[in-house]
């Protein structure tokens, strides 16, 4: 009893620098139709000895790839693990522990995860096919930000190519990067891809639209259209802004339109006003989608004065989660560009 309660105080010792706290892991949304998701997650062993961990699941529908793996000192291992969807919507936690010997507790993972009621047809969803993908997306937005720094969003890919794919070499060019998640992507499963560009500082600003092309062996296998909307730098903050400068601000940001039906049009009315001293003029306006319009009713507002400026999102040949932007270009030295985004889920 003595000597193996030694062995023990010796082993948590020794891999005392793995002790962690159970690391959450977010896994988003799931549709509904999908039966499993497949997944990785990596750990690392920061003891300075090898360790035999047995990969323990405490939910019946979570599964490991293999029971146990062999790590070695300073190692990060990849363990790979499928989870079984519950056929009922709502907010799930599933938990998988890294044991060691003499069972001691060296890590934790705990996934979250919304499962969303399940679509008539998940393919009217992913209706766009990206070759070799299906994804929500017609056009991959990459948002707004400043020219100096790094654009990124991420995006759900489905595969239904019919064979697995292996895209743990995909290369763009020097300035824009795609990386997907899992790296290898079987046929009918999910996988997460993130599109990152760093735009050129002799970019002009606002909307832009481009495609690009991804490579593997230095080959074209897809082209993928991207938008985003550049901002100049900003020269000035609050604190600098010279007297007499007009201000501009804005009754709404964000904007949910919420559920609508195929073809349905909403509308909402924001208000634009100049809170500065001096006048201000809105120069342009630009959309990053035909389904959003607008119409602005005056372009240049004197210090206190505002006007309305009304939004029109047509839900005409769109389908799923829609996130769009409308970018607000003006002469307020501390904020030259205002982008407003407006969300809507069709069904």
């Amino acid at each position: 009893m003595i000597r193996s309660c030694i062995v023990l105080f010796s082993l948590l010792f020794t891999l005392g620098a793995n002790a962690q706290e159970l690391e959450f892991v977010d896994l988003g949304v799931a549709e509904g139709e999908f039966k499993e998701i497949s997944k990785e997650v990596e750990w690392l062993n920061r003891s300075d000895r090898s360790v035999q961990v047995k990969l323990v699941s405490k939910n019946d529908a979570l599964k490991t790839e293999r029971k146990s793996i062999t790590v070695k000192a300073g190692a990060k291992a990849k363990i790979r693990y499928s989870i079984e969807l519950s056929q009922s919507p709502g907010y799930f936690e599933y938990e998988l522990q890294l044991v060691g010997r003499e069972d001691v507790l060296l890590h934790g993972f705990q996934f979250g995860l919304q499962i969303l009621a399940p679509e008539i047809d998940v393919f009217k969803a992913y209706r766009n096919t990206q070759w070799p993908f299906r994804t929500k997306e017609r056009i991959f937005n990459l948002k707004a930000g400043y020219k100096q720094d790094t654009l990124s969003s991420t995006f759900d890919v489905y595969n239904l190519g019919g064979a697995d794919l292996d895209l743990s070499e995909v290369k763009v060019s020097d300035s824009v990067w795609v990386k997907f998640e899992p790296k290898t992507i079987k046929h009918n499963q999910f996988g997460r891809m993130t599109i990152s560009m760093l735009p050129s500082e002799r970019a002009p600003s606002g909307f832009q639209k481009m495609s690009i092309g991804l490579k593997n062996d230095d080959k074209v296998f897809a082209h993928l259209p991207i938008q985003f909307t550049l901002l100049p730098p900003k020269q000035l903050n609050q604190n600098e802004v010279v007297s007499g400068s007009p201000t501009i601000t804005t009754s709404i940001i964000n904007h949910d339109f919420k559920v609508m039906k195929v073809g349905e049009v909403e509308s909402v009315q924001v208000v634009l006003a100049n809170l500065g001293k001096g006048e201000l003029q809105i120069e342009r306006l630009e959309s990053n989608c035909d389904c959003l319009t607008y119409e602005l009713q005056e372009k240049v507002l004197s210090s206190g004065n505002n006007t309305m400026l009304t939004v029109t999102f047509n839900a005409n040949n769109r389908l799923g989660l829609e996130r769009k932007t409308l970018a607000i270009f003006s002469n307020d030295p501390a904020n030259p560009t205002l982008v407003l985004t407006f969300r809507a889920h069709v069904k």
